[in-house]
């Protein structure tokens, strides 16, 4: 149906309006006629909020009309029918309206103090949210008084004496949606009544008391003034509580920082006081200094083993052995033998003393040779690709009559060990290239340096060298937008895959900043720690995630230190920086690990401070780029301690921090495998 015939038909309905509720106006059947088939197919209407659709249809009839809020489009008000197209085309829209409505959190604390004839003063508490933008005040006839205060608090004038008003203080976010707002009433004062416009007294006897590494309390004396209504407290310059009592408890804080505490107090006519105000200092964190083994030294080398042994400290039951700086063991013992040595290779091996909190010492470093043995095991021969597709490669090989069995590496990591002449190799990635290894492994537990080919799996063209970087992206830009919209963890690991294919630049490292919205909000909005399913709010509708949405709380995780690779739940994942070896501890991007087990990380960047707070048992952990010390605080319990670890460190613009401390304090198992050289997590 073109214009004309559209306008031909609406003619006999000519008192029909399309309505878009508060503060959108009217548009004209003909504004209709004008916009809608330009967006027949859609395309010009998709990521578009309310008022842009708005603007949309107003533009389309020539003239502008300013908007403020709104949540659908209704059907037209009269007639004696709907065409399909356009009844169509307004449930699209009112679909794409409601979807973009995401109004943040109401004010708190809204009180109307008159201060004159013919002034009001509003004042409240401004929603946390990270989306909030600003506040709106209304009638209740929604008139707009006033808007954009980004303040807490606004002096209205203008209004009749001894009058009574009613206001909406409404909570606007960054996109301009609205939330249905917070009513007050106050009336204005008589001309004959003198308006009180002198602050109340300040507190007296401001003082700090039982100042601990991450809470005190401030104690103050009230004034006798007969109209005051409460003390505002501050710290750093925000309002933090608004209370009738003399004391006030602040907590969650760090060690060793500087505080700023401000008392002010308001009176029922809403003056408020300069303040009084004190500094408070946090106090340090004790370090617990774990005692070194004494005795330590090696007792025996052969081939392929190295025997070492040491005598505990008092007051020390359990040791953590490592191997060239990787964790082998926890032993109760005082002597220990490592295996699967390598003939005629320098090994260097520490031994760390450890509490039963989980705190290390330092360590005893020993080094040792094996001796040299010719070899006992040769290779295996005719190493060759026998088939493949886009997911699995399987070779096949000789083994010559010395070799017991055989090992399987991909790309570095350990495969599987079989002792047949055939492998195959899954859960691969289409059109990549793979470096396969085989090593033979004797009756002895010798193995040799081992036989590698590459090879590709198979390809649907779109990995292929000859696809532009151009289409590349273009792909994994419409994955992306098939992972917003969908909030499936199938969806969002297909995007994330095509993105790491991606050359470095700008664009890659901006749809890595959408994937990683896309993995908060399923995280914030779809999981809960008591296990329990929540939801996902879609056009009106609810949808469940429980079993595909992107996970918050992992139970398993398989690492390999200089791999990106990775597993999460048995899921393949790669992660943006590969974990480290340093100074003996398994160092891992900050928030691969802790997000994953229930952590929220926040990390303040003037003092490189990371702050890992875990609310589901009120545990959080302190750490500090280059500081070798951890703080741990189990709030709930009032439980506290600290220990000596490897300093956290920033790596390619990630931060790494030690993967073991982490997860140890989340009740997760760690456990080291020396012939795969992977290491597993688990709950």
């Amino acid at each position: 149906m073109n214009k004309k015939r559209l306008r031909q038909w609406m003619a006999p309905f000519a008192t029909a309006t399309l309505i878009l509720n508060t503060g959108y106006g009217i548009l004209a059947p003909d504004a209709v006629a004008s916009a809608l088939p330009t967006e027949r197919h859609n395309s010009n209407l998709t990521g578009l909020n309310t008022a842009q659709l708005h603007t949309k249809l107003a533009t389309a009839q020539g003239r502008h009309v300013p908007v403020t809020s709104g949540t659908k489009v209704t059907t037209l008000t009269k007639g004696y029918g709907q065409n399909t197209y356009l009844n169509q085309m307004l449930k699209v829209m009112s679909s794409q309206m409601v979807t973009a409505n995401i109004a943040p959190a109401e004010v708190s604390n809204l009180t109307a103090v008159p201060t004159e004839t013919t002034k009001v003063n509003l004042s409240w508490t401004n929603p946390s949210d990270l989306n909030f933008d600003h506040v709106k005040v209304v009638g209740v006839t929604n008139d707009v008084y006033v808007d954009n205060i980004r303040s807490n608090s606004y002096m209205l004038s203008g209004l009749q004496p001894n009058t009574t008003y009613t206001f909406r203080v409404k909570t606007v976010n960054k996109s301009g949606d609205e939330s249905q707002g917070t009513i007050v009433q106050a009336k204005t004062a008589s001309i004959d009544v003198p308006v009180d416009k002198t602050p109340p007294g300040e507190v007296s006897g401001l003082t700090a008391t039982n100042v601990g590494y991450n809470a005190f309390t401030v104690n103050y004396i009230l004034p006798k003034d007969a109209d005051l209504s409460q003390a505002i407290i501050y710290l750093n310059g925000k309002e933090v509580q608004r209370t009738t009592g003399t004391s006030y408890t602040f907590s969650g804080l760090i060690a060793s920082t500087n505080y700023t505490v401000l008392v002010k107090t308001i009176d029922k006519s809403g003056n408020i006081s300069g303040g009084i105000s004190i500094p408070v200092t946090t106090s340090a964190l004790s370090v617990d200094t774990v005692p070194e083994v004494t005795g330590a030294s090696v007792t025996s080398v052969n081939n392929y083993s190295v025997t070492v042994s040491w005598t505990r400290p008092s007051g020390i039951s359990t040791v953590s052995l490592y191997k060239d700086g990787q964790l082998v063991t926890d032993s109760s013992g005082t002597s220990y033998t490592f295996n699967n040595l390598s003939s005629g290779q320098a090994y260097s091996f520490t031994i760390r003393s450890k509490r039963s909190t989980g705190a290390l010492s330092s360590g005893v470093r020993l080094t040792a040779t094996t001796d040299s043995t010719s070899s006992n095991s040769s290779e295996v021969s005719n190493l060759e690709v026998d088939s493949k597709s886009d997911t699995w490669i399987k070779i096949t090989y000789d083994m010559p009559s010395k070799a017991d069995k055989v090992k399987i590496y991909v790309d570095g990591d350990y495969e599987g060990t079989t002792s047949s002449e055939s492998y195959k190799i899954t859960d691969l990635r289409e059109g990549r290239w793979y470096e396969i290894k085989v090593v033979t492994v004797n009756s002895n537990g010798r193995e040799s340096s081992g036989v590698k080919i590459s090879e590709r799996t198979d390809s649907d063209g779109y990995y292929s060298s000859s696809s532009s970087s151009s289409s590349n992206y273009e792909k994994a830009r419409d994955l992306m937008r098939i992972a917003e919209n969908s909030l499936n963890a199938s969806d969002w690991r297909s995007a994330r895959d095509a993105i790491s294919d991606l050359p470095s630049g700008t664009r890659k490292s901006d749809l890595l900043d959408r994937l990683e919205a896309i993995r908060n909000r399923a995280i914030g909005t779809s999981s809960s720690s008591s296990g329990t399913s929540s939801t996902t709010t879609t056009s009106g509708t609810t949808s469940s995630y429980p079993n595909n949405a992107v996970s918050s709380y992992s139970t398993s995780f398989t690492l390999t230190p200089g791999a990106k690779s990775a597993y999460v739940d048995g899921r393949a994942t790669t992660m943006a920086q590969a974990p480290r070896i340093i100074n003996g501890a398994t160092m891992v991007p900050l928030r691969f690990i802790s997000e994953r087990i229930g952590y929220e990380v926040n990390y303040e960047k003037a003092t490189k401070k990371i702050i890992l707070t875990r609310p589901t048992d009120g545990k959080q952990v302190v750490l500090q780029v280059k500081n070798s010390t951890l703080a741990v605080y189990e709030l709930n319990n009032s439980r506290s301690y600290s220990t000596n670890i490897t300093a956290p460190v920033i790596v390619n613009g990630y931060t790494l921090v030690p993967l073991r401390v982490i997860s140890e304090l989340s009740g997760y198992q760690v456990n080291y495998n020396t012939a795969s050289k992977q290491i597993t997590i688990t709950k």
